[in-house]
């Protein structure tokens, strides 16, 4: 641009002083969109200054993996119907972030009745518990149905650092990576693959190569589940790992020891609990329909965790986590409701010995939510950001 526009005002035969202010205008205006952050909002890309003290991307936002469904075939998030204020803290997350989420109804208790569930050996588990099995399970089956490629599944309290495009295009080059350096790459034998009605087992199917790729750039065919939002992994298999840089962790997170910095740790899953953020491939929703249709024996992430032990789910997990979930900040009511939960029953009345005092510190920080323990901290929780990022900065305090 500014060697075209040195050539035209050479053209133009001006006074010197002329030429030279307009060669400022040229380097001014130069500068100026070049050190302009682009920010997805609200489905749009518009322009805004970077806040200080906030790290700047130093990732392509060219992969497929920082796109607005990071790189799977969509983001859904399971959300019951009667849980607004969850769909909106989605809602706003999605927003500040740039990421397209597709609403999954959640599955109630009262939807639930004994005559269209599988067959159990642990007729204890709790309605609400099978509930949640449901709707996990109502995704996997549509999968199936209409051969839809990985998806990454969200719980409706997720929450996430608002630079999650950018945290998972990182992920997504170190993980290929990871892939590439696993001689079990590949899943174990099922008998079908991703568009192809071949009835080979995978095993005896030639293995495919694990390389970059824009229509798939999470090579999901070499695995079943990639959690990113688990609360704890099994130790097993904690050494096939592989470390790297992430400027959005804060450090001080312990790995079996190892204190980390600003780093993440890709690793063979040794059975997770929690189904916070996972991706699963198709041949991955298959396995899990399969085992919970023969023996619904346990919460969601409980079979899941016990299939990858077991050895039938090829998985990976993230620690320390990218998506956590959130919870209400204490005395502000929201614990006497319940709405920490939506299997636990922990709720009761509020009345006039409600502990109220939490209200000072939302007026302060204009946000009613926080990480939810064990999840990391986030440097710059999507929630938080939301007044500074929205609204404004403001003076008044109530």
């Amino acid at each position: 641009m500014i060697a075209t526009m040195t050539h035209w005002l050479a053209s133009q035969r001006l006074r010197p002083s002329v030429v030279a202010v307009g060669l400022l205008v040229c380097l001014a205006t130069w500068f100026l969109f070049e050190n302009l952050s682009v920010q997805h909002v609200g489905g749009t890309y518009g322009l805004s200054f970077p806040l200080s003290g906030r790290p700047q991307s130093r990732f392509s936002k060219t992969s497929t993996a920082g796109n607005s469904t990071v790189g799977f075939h969509s983001v859904n998030f399971i959300n019951l119907p009667s849980r607004y204020d969850r769909l909106d803290a989605m809602s706003l997350q999605a927003y500040l972030s740039g990421v397209e989420i597709v609403e999954e109804p959640g599955v109630e208790a009262d939807q639930i009745h004994d005559v269209g569930m599988p067959p159990t050996n642990q007729p204890d588990i709790k309605v609400k518990e099978k509930a949640c099995w449901r709707a996990h399970a109502n995704i996997w089956s549509r999968m199936l149905r209409s051969s839809i490629p990985a998806i990454l599944i969200l719980e409706s309290d997720a929450n996430w650092d608002i630079h999650f495009r950018e945290i998972m295009e990182n992920l997504n080059e170190h993980f290929i990576q990871f892939l590439q350096q696993q001689a079990d790459s590949a899943p174990s034998a099922s008998t079908a693959t991703d568009g192809d009605n071949s009835t080979a087992t995978r095993e005896d199917a030639p293995r495919r190569p694990v390389a970059h790729s824009a229509d798939d750039p999470w090579q999901s065919s070499h695995w079943d589940i990639l959690s990113i939002g688990q609360c704890t992994d099994n130790e097993l298999h904690k050494d096939e790992k592989l470390i790297y840089h992430d400027p959005f962790v804060v450090p001080g997170e312990d790995y079996y020891g190892q204190k980390l910095g600003e780093e993440r740790v890709i690793r063979k899953s040794g059975g997770i609990v929690c189904t916070t953020a996972y991706a699963v491939s198709r041949q991955g929703a298959a396995k899990l329909l399969l085992r919970s249709s023969i023996n619904l024996d346990g919460p969601v992430d409980l079979l899941m965790g016990q299939m990858i032990k077991d050895g039938d789910l090829q998985a990976y997990s993230i620690t320390p986590v990218i998506v956590g979930q959130w919870g209400y900040l204490p005395d502000i009511g929201m614990d006497n409701r319940g709405a920490n939960s939506d299997i636990n029953d922990n709720g009761e009345p509020i009345d006039e010995h409600t502990k109220m005092n939490g209200w000072d510190g939302v007026w302060k920080s204009k946000t009613v939510w926080k990480v939810k323990t064990p999840f990391p901290q986030l440097k710059y929780m999507t929630l938080e950001e939301a007044w500074k990022r929205i609204v404004g900065s403001s003076k008044a305090s109530s």
